[in-house]
């Protein structure tokens, strides 16, 4: 019996016909250091019309007129800001290309890394890939996504194919979260039209920590940021900075050169060698100097979520950020209009699975912060 099974695998292997795979199933993928396209749709000749996506609608910079392409934060800050706020400014977390295109087939992708990167605690899908939705119906779906290779800076991949050539489609490609990108090139079929795609509305605007910057999100449109751009249809700027988003007074000044439809503030998990004290005074100087420049736009104050602390103690945890912020924005909704908070514990509520390590989201706890800030942001817009 054994004797005939392996010369039935034999005749299998040589004659290269799976066992398990029917002649109608699903080609399988070849993903090199350079590729990840699926053979049967690499061209037989460069037909494909290569668009650099300077040329198109990129969203998430809050300063389109003085900053590079792919950063999120202009050069004149450089000296402003901490060293490492500097550098993690170029990570493109948050950055988008938004255009429409009529007549493709497909939609192909060419990326260059400025560090191919590996975090353990996220997927290099997030880190270095990208996300692909499609606006069908009014309502954005997801479509596809540009797998990283493990190792270099030059990626390749195709993004989707099956567009039906005669339809047009508003498309969103999102931007790797953990580095930068250096340059970017979407390919069609030749005869394509693509077109940049604006829109006419202020972004939401996003300023915080690693939670905010995309960590640990599987996808880089899986952002609790993306997440809430996508639903109310608005741009969003996504100024979350790993282990860095402070408060710093400088940055009210920052945040506030930027016409937003909605500030949104989730800083406080980086705040905690702080005095409670002077978290208060922060929290107070950036509400205040935002009002001031801006004296109708919503402030949403989020507090950190509720950890995921082993249930090992009898001991009530404390948390004296949470009571500073309170603390300043009691006294604040006093005086200043149109101020919004969240509390720490409505963000994940009992789920005690929504994050990959005590601290960042996974998916799940993305989706809980979605709905937890959808609630409030939008009893804020609709009050403007």
């Amino acid at each position: 019996m054994t004797l005939f099974l392996l010369m039935i695998l034999s005749i299998c292997s040589i004659s290269n016909v799976s066992l398990l795979q029917s002649s109608t199933a699903e080609p399988t993928w070849s993903c090199t250091i350079q590729n990840c396209v699926p053979p049967q749709t690499q061209p037989q000749n460069d037909s494909t019309q290569w668009i650099d996506v300077t040329a198109l609608e990129i969203e998430g910079m809050g300063w389109d007129k003085e900053i590079r392409p792919f950063r999120r934060l202009p050069d004149k800050y450089k000296d402003t800001v901490t060293e490492s706020v500097w550098y993690l400014s170029s990570h493109s977390a948050g950055i988008a290309v938004h255009f429409t295109v009529t007549g493709t087939t497909f939609i192909d992708a060419k990326w260059q890394l400025n560090e191919n990167l590996y975090l353990a605690h996220m997927t290099p899908q997030g880190v270095n890939g990208l996300d692909l939705y499609v606006k069908i119906d009014g309502r954005w779906k997801w479509a596809g996504i540009g797998k990283p290779s493990q190792t270099g800076n030059h990626q390749h991949c195709m993004l989707r194919e099956g567009f039906l050539p005669h339809k047009t489609y508003e498309c969103m490609v999102y931007l790797p979260l953990y580095t930068g990108v250096a340059s970017m090139q979407l390919g069609f079929s030749p005869l394509a039209e693509v077109k940049p795609y604006k829109s006419n509305k202020k972004p939401l605007v996003c300023y915080g920590t690693s939670i905010l910057h995309g960590c640990s999100a599987s996808r880089t449109g899986m952002t609790f940021v993306a997440m809430l751009g996508r639903h109310f249809d608005l741009p969003t700027v996504n100024l979350g900075f790993s282990g860095n988003g402070k408060m710093e007074n400088y940055f009210a000044d920052i945040l506030g050169e930027i016409d937003a439809s909605l500030y949104l503030i989730d800083c406080l998990p980086n705040m905690g060698a702080l005095s409670e004290d002077e978290i208060y005074q922060r929290v107070c100087h950036l509400v205040r100097r935002l009002r001031a420049l801006h004296p109708q736009t919503p402030i949403v104050l989020v507090e950190d979520r509720t950890m995921e602390d082993p249930v090992f103690t009898d001991i009530p945890p404390v948390n004296p950020r949470r009571r500073a912020q309170k603390r300043a924005y009691d006294i604040l909704k006093k005086s200043i209009a149109h101020l919004y908070y969240i509390k720490g514990d409505e963000i994940f509520g009992s789920q005690e699975d929504a994050t990959v390590d005590g601290s960042h989201p996974s998916d799940l706890g993305m989706l809980l912060y979605y709905h937890a800030l959808k609630r409030t942001i939008s009893k804020a817009l609709r009050a403007k």
